[in-house]
């Protein structure tokens, strides 16, 4: 079977890395996070930041995507529990009790605990945490 030269060249790969940084962008904003914070949360210098923020369509690490994903997942799961955006991300500031916050906010929790604390306020929020390891290949 061919398939058409524009389905065949067309990278999806770039497109949900596109599209995951627009979400990405979009929760910070909502989150009023600042640089620093969005440096700390995707794990990038500020040149990295900026360029990632004006970039064309290209593939990200899956550590990345990984933790975009979580952001994604938390900020759903926010918005359907108090019933809006701006209520939510109040929320997101607000100090909690118990595992895994221990009097920290959720944003904090993220900030400092790297993947493992961005993946555990996903859990401890969303109820589910993506899958961390790699799509097995298929067999040629």
């Amino acid at each position: 079977m061919k398939i058409p030269d524009e389905i065949r060249v067309f990278n999806f790969e770039s497109k949900l890395g596109y599209v995951a940084l627009r979400a990405f962008f979009r929760i910070c904003s909502d989150w009023n996070a600042t640089v620093d914070e969005q440096c700390r949360l995707l794990k990038v210098g500020l040149i990295e930041l900026e360029r990632l923020r004006k970039l064309p369509p290209e593939p990200l690490p899956r550590d990345k995507l990984v933790r975009i994903r979580c952001f994604v997942l938390t900020y759903k799961a926010m918005v359907a529990h108090y019933g809006g955006i701006p209520k939510a991300n109040r929320e997101m500031r607000v100090a909690r009790r118990g595992d895994p916050f221990f009097g920290k906010t959720p944003l904090q929790v993220m900030l400092n605990g790297g993947v493992i604390g961005i993946a555990s306020v996903c859990k401890a929020i969303a109820g589910e945490v993506p899958r961390m390891e790699p799509p097995m290949k298929a067999a040629s």
